[in-house]
């Protein structure tokens, strides 16, 4: 049966078995986590699939997209010769293309070498603190994981507005596979429209990645200005929506809680950590998405202990993953991790009533000093 012929059911029902025969064969349907515990509710990042990234101004949002989406699957890709392809479109609205690259630098120095050295002192703003031919030398010997995240991640910063964000991925998308059309009929006249899509490499993972969603710009479209929450809309609604359903690519959008969302109200009643109900600029995008994780710090909040950690010895090195939403299940998942914002680190956390949390904390008192 040719491709244009073959049922919903039909295509559907071969994906489910070649789903399994990869399994069996030994391959991925999804790219993991890192984080044991996380990743019995949820396995890892799957094509097709939109997360979104919510949470307080500096909680680490960013360096969480950072982490999960980036750091750890070009390391999987690299160091577990993990067997798939990565394109990333990263269009890094707040931070400019060279800021990114220091925190690959910071985060490979600290997980290869133990060396926790931030941005700041890699571009040796300090005169006491000029970084060492030492450290310019380690840079030098990990190449090939600088080289291999040039390769895969197309970081944008001089496109701002949604139909430039999706024109871009879309040229890619055409370029990289076929769409195969349908006839509709549209008042008695039979129109063309796109069905689906099929890439020239099943194995390729194409992430969308909008770090924040706020700081797009509002633009106009057919004649008419749109305002910044329509613009959102028709970014997250419709051309993200696209992308994911046509194109089996994962749309990854970091969304501001609104700052309400912090006041002595919330605090009183202990509704601090993220939530729908307290998305920033446009609430109506949570139900565009597959999976919506928040990241909450209770250091922020002067909160003392929290889900049975002592957050007066962790401060601001602890942070709390929850997943929001999620249409395949896991909703109310708590994940605590370890969290090291100078080099972009995270690890999960043994629970509190586990005898290891001990060496956490003595580990804590060393980083201290």
């Amino acid at each position: 049966m040719s491709e244009e012929k073959k049922s919903l059911f039909s295509r559907v029902y071969e994906n489910i078995v070649n789903k399994r025969e990869r399994i069996l064969s030994g391959k991925v349907n999804c790219i993991p986590w890192g984080l044991p515990r996380f990743e019995e509710s949820s396995p890892g990042i799957e094509q097709g699939k939109y997360y979104q990234i919510t949470a307080q101004s500096k909680a680490a949002k960013t360096q969480l997209t950072d982490w999960l989406f980036v750091f750890n699957t070009i390391k999987q890709i690299v160091d577990d010769n993990l067997d798939i392809r990565l394109k990333i479109f990263y269009f890094t609205l707040e931070l400019s293309k060279e800021e990114k690259m220091l925190a690959c630098f910071a985060n490979i120095l600290y997980i290869k070498e133990g060396l926790r050295i931030a941005p700041t002192d890699l571009k040796s703003t300090h005169a006491k603190k000029v970084l060492s031919q030492e450290v310019l030398e380690i840079i030098s010997k990990y190449q090939k994981y600088f080289d291999k995240i040039e390769e895969i991640v197309e970081f944008v910063d001089d496109i701002r507005h949604a139909t430039g964000i999706y024109d871009l991925v879309r040229k890619y998308a055409v370029a990289n596979g076929t769409i195969y059309y349908r006839d509709i009929v549209i008042k008695g006249e039979i129109t063309k429209v796109e069905d689906r899509y099929e890439p020239n490499d099943p194995e390729e993972y194409v992430m969308v990645i909008i770090d924040h969603i706020g700081l797009i710009s509002p633009q106009k479209l057919n004649g008419t200005q749109l305002s910044l929450h329509e613009s959102i809309s028709l970014l997250s609604s419709d051309y993200l929506i696209k992308l994911r359903n046509r194109f089996n690519y994962i749309p990854v959008v970091v969304i501001q809680q609104a700052i309400a969302g912090e006041n002595i109200e919330h605090k009183k009643a202990g509704a601090l950590r993220p939530s729908v109900a307290n998305l920033g600029d446009n609430k109506l995008i949570a139900r565009d998405c597959n999976m919506m994780i928040g990241i909450f710090s209770p250091f922020k909040h002067e909160i003392p202990e929290y889900l049975g950690y002592d957050i007066t010895k962790f401060k601001d090195n602890i942070r709390f993953v929850e997943i929001i939403i999620s249409r395949d299940g896991g909703a109310g998942t708590i994940c605590p991790l370890y969290f090291d914002g100078a080099v972009n680190y995270f690890r999960e956390l043994p629970l509190p009533s586990d005898d290891k949390i001990k060496e956490v904390y003595e580990f804590m008192k060393n980083i201290k000093k």
